[in-house]
């Protein structure tokens, strides 16, 4: 069962004033029983902002986070159960094979004890002369008394055998201890304390997921974790490929990310403290080892990237950036932007996207971007097969993608560019 929570019923929701923008605050108007009034970023040029306005972002991640919660309860819940019926179900077939395998027998058992009268009937037709010769002797009543115990004793032991093969398979259909098993099993699905078992389980569950939030921050936040966001920002990242060029949104979208860099540090870690934002934690070996096999946060690093280029004015097309924004590509280009995009580049090198890092270095070098005095340290290095005369070896960059106190590490070298674990 899917814990995912959709929320395309907010697409439905439109601000006060019907504008073609998305929500991204609300206000509820006194009681839980009146109006919720929506405001989106056009509102905001026609009115001030209430005070006790909320962030829709915010509030979604928090609906979120609560009926993910109340689902993995129930999803633990009903999973048990059908793990007990069908251990109930398998008991059940188990008691149908044993009872029909019973019954079987049972039949063929009756099949052998008439088969095996029938043949003493077929035995009498035959007689030992010699043993009648001195039953002659005898007169009518001796002689029958003496043949009717012996047929009596005779069949009463072949009788007396079935008796108890059959007497054993019946008393099986009526065994009740046979279905203990199945009736503890039963009685699983009314126990109320199940419920606060689970409870347990899930405290238990979020008190690792805690932990693991503090040892992998990044890759916590690459997983679509995105607390420590700015709520913009945030807003941008979920709804960025709905924004058309030549309109206000892309250019909101444009002023916001030109004016808030801190988000580089959380969107691209790499292996340097970041001087935005104390929110961003610097990268570890073995984090990076870890985001690197992870599908979901590689998959949100990429979907980070694709942003940027958005935000940069370009865009990937067929393995290769093209300009999509002339204007912006232009405004991009200022020295304001270089410390933001050499961090994305090494992030996306360390991390398993050399290519992508690698594309971007080209078109600064096509555009003549601070190619020489800074991205030319993020070329094609020796080691990737680069045979130009002025091609640089990892240990001549390498403070380029880790800070100087990391550089003497034994993990520090030009495997960091392959996506493999480090030796750490």
């Amino acid at each position: 069962m899917s814990s995912a929570i959709l929320f395309d019923n907010l697409n439905k929701i439109v601000c006060q004033y019907k504008h073609k923008y998305d929500v991204l605050f609300y206000v509820v108007n006194g009681n839980q029983d009146s109006k919720i009034t929506f405001f989106c970023q056009q509102c905001l040029s026609k009115q001030t902002l209430p005070q006790n306005a909320e962030s829709l972002e915010k509030a979604k991640e928090k609906i979120k986070y609560h009926k993910n919660t109340t689902l993995e309860l129930a999803n633990l819940l009903i999973q048990r159960q059908i793990q007990k019926i069908q251990e109930l179900n398998a008991k059940i077939d188990e008691f149908k094979s044993q009872i029909l395998q019973q019954i079987d027998q049972s039949q063929d058992n009756l099949k052998l004890w008439r088969q095996q009268l029938e043949t003493f009937y077929e035995e009498e037709k035959s007689y030992d002369i010699e043993l009648e010769l001195k039953s002659l002797n005898l007169n009518n009543e001796e002689y029958h008394l003496n043949q009717q115990i012996r047929l009596e004793e005779k069949i009463l032991a072949s009788n007396h055998s079935f008796y108890q093969k059959l007497s054993q398979k019946l008393s099986m259909f009526f065994e009740l201890n046979q279905f203990q098993d199945a009736y503890q099993i039963l009685n699983l699905s009314i126990n109320s304390n199940e419920l606060n078992r689970l409870k347990k389980e899930l405290e238990e569950q979020e008190l690792v997921q805690t932990q693991l939030m503090k040892a992998y921050p990044n890759q916590w936040f690459l997983r679509g974790n995105f607390e420590n966001i700015q709520d913009v920002t945030k807003n941008h990242l979920y709804h960025w490929r709905n924004y058309h060029q030549n309109t206000e949104q892309i250019e909101l979208f444009y002023n916001h990310m030109n004016k808030n860099e801190n988000y580089l540090s959380l969107l691209f870690p790499n292996f340097y403290n970041s001087k935005q934002t104390n929110k961003s934690s610097r990268l570890s070996p073995g984090e990076r080892n870890k985001i690197i096999k992870d599908e979901k946060a590689i998959k949100q690093l990429i979907e980070n990237f694709e942003m940027y280029l958005c935000y940069v004015g370009v865009q990937l097309f067929e393995e290769k950036i093209i300009v999509q924004n002339q204007v912006q590509f232009k405004k991009f280009q200022n020295q304001n932007n270089v410390s933001g995009l050499q961090r994305v580049i090494s992030s996306l090198s360390v991390l398993g996207q050399r290519e992508n890092a690698l594309l971007l270095v080209k078109l600064m070098k096509d555009c003549n971007f601070y190619y020489k005095k800074k991205f030319i340290y993020y070329d094609l290095l020796k080691e990737e097969g680069n045979q130009d005369e002025d091609a640089f070896s990892f240990d001549e960059v390498k403070k380029y993608f880790v800070e100087e106190d990391l550089s003497g590490q034994e993990w520090v070298s030009f495997k960091l560019f392959i996506n493999e674990s480090l030796n750490v």
